[in-house]
């Protein structure tokens, strides 16, 4: 019965408002609106129907209830047409709270107008300010990076769509989100959101292998930039994904938050961890001082893998040191210390060389190997210290000619 009468009703309003007659029409919509208070297509429309007869303050009352409930379902679409009509209301009789979003509205719709009629150098510092006042707004998000891109500002246009593309995400739009992530990716081929945009799109299609490709690439990239929250949403979304790499980079984002025990609990669940989780896993264990753990997991990597790794090498003679086993701390530091005179890492290798010295005094190899890294870089007061140390080892395992040649060389630097 009450549908009847609705149909009624409004057959009678589309009758009115093609006559004109706006006032009976409100009239119409107020009998539906005591039928149905929360239909928010009909306070829209007698918004719309209000401004026919220019009760802006009324008709303002009605687009904020609409505006309200866009806001709280999400339906960020829709909101910039909604601020189109409110802008063209004339607030002289709102309250202070109605004219200054009046205001705000104003300034986004004549950006917006800037835009449509192609005044680029005027839309873009519009665009923004408007960005400033509403930072959800997708349209005016869009018209900027368009705007930008059209004035060549990429970076700018980069920036902005990026925005859009977490808004997109946010109110899971995933269709517009992909087109956005492809327009990005044409101007700034190893942009990360983007990245992972496309990489779950291709899951999505059946080509997980390209797509863990993409995601090994993206989460590589910020970890060498060292954006942790970003890393570990996307880690976060890879593993979900079931994506090889995802859990490994979720634990390590984890481990980077401090965030120690979440990222042990999740490599500890591994059947068959790979070495890259076992060097973690390694060195969760040497920070929660589980050092006998930490030299088991280390130790069961592949050997050709620790050799050529001087990182990993350095991370196992820590933990051997602190379990005080001093001698065997001080052959990885050692073999660690080689690796990086052989890739010409200098610098490096110093320091790793002092991190010898302090559980092994008497290398002899390893002083005659500063003594040549410190001649190479004409460093005379270590090559001093160097050779003073040489000699009085030497003095001491009883290689009487090797001291005399170092305490000649001695002499010589020291009159230079």
């Amino acid at each position: 019965m009450q549908n009847e009468l609705k149909k009624d009703i409004l057959k009678t309003v589309t009758r009115l408002a093609q006559a004109g007659e706006w006032a009976k029409v409100i009239i119409e919509y107020q009998k539906l609106l005591q039928m149905d208070p929360d239909d928010i297509s009909l306070h829209n429309s007698m918004g719309d129907a209000l401004a026919k007869i220019d009760e802006d303050r009324k008709a303002f009352e009605q687009y904020l209830i609409v505006l309200d409930d866009y806001q709280k379902k999400g339906n960020i679409t829709k909101i910039p047409f909604l601020y189109k009509k409110i802008a063209k209301l004339n607030p002289r009789k709102f309250d202070l709270d109605g004219k200054a979003l009046h205001d705000k509205l104003s300034k986004m719709t004549e950006a917006q107008d800037f835009f449509n009629k192609g005044d680029y150098t005027r839309a873009i510092p519009a665009l923004k300010e408007a960005n400033k006042l509403d930072k959800d707004n997708l349209e005016v998000l869009n018209q900027l990076g368009e705007a930008c891109e059209k004035q060549m500002l990429i970076g700018d246009a980069v920036e902005a769509y990026e925005k859009a593309l977490r808004l997109y995400l946010t109110a899971g739009k995933s269709a517009e989100a992909i087109d956005l992530a492809k327009r990005i990716l044409t101007l700034d081929k190893t942009n990360i959101d983007a990245s992972a945009m496309m990489a779950e799109d291709m899951i999505r299609n059946g080509k997980k292998e390209q797509a863990a490709d993409m995601f090994k690439d993206v989460l590589i990239t910020v970890a060498e930039k060292n954006d942790i929250v970003l890393g570990r949403n996307i880690a976060k979304r890879a593993m979900d994904l079931s994506i090889e790499y995802g859990k490994q980079f979720y634990a390590y984002f984890l481990f980077k938050e401090n965030k120690v025990e979440e990222a042990k609990e999740i490599l500890e669940t591994e059947y068959a961890p790979t070495q890259e989780e076992k060097v973690l896993l390694g060195k969760i264990y040497y920070k929660t001082m589980e050092y006998d753990k930490a030299k088991a997991v280390l130790l069961s990597m592949d050997p050709e893998v620790i050799e050529q790794n001087d990182e990993i090498l350095e991370q196992i003679g820590d933990v051997l040191l602190k379990l005080t086993e001093h001698k065997k701390s001080a052959e990885y530091y050692y073999r660690a210390f080689k690796l990086l005179i052989s890739q010409g890492r200098l610098d490096a290798a110093i320091s790793m060389g002092h991190k010898v010295l302090n559980v092994d005094t008497e290398n002899v190899e390893l002083h005659e190997q500063l003594v040549e890294i410190y001649t190479k870089k004409n460093m005379k007061s270590q090559m001093i210290d160097e050779y003073t140390k040489l000699a009085k080892i030497y003095d001491k395992q009883g290689r009487a000619e090797e001291s005399l040649g170092v305490k000649q060389v001695l002499a010589k630097l020291k009159m230079i």
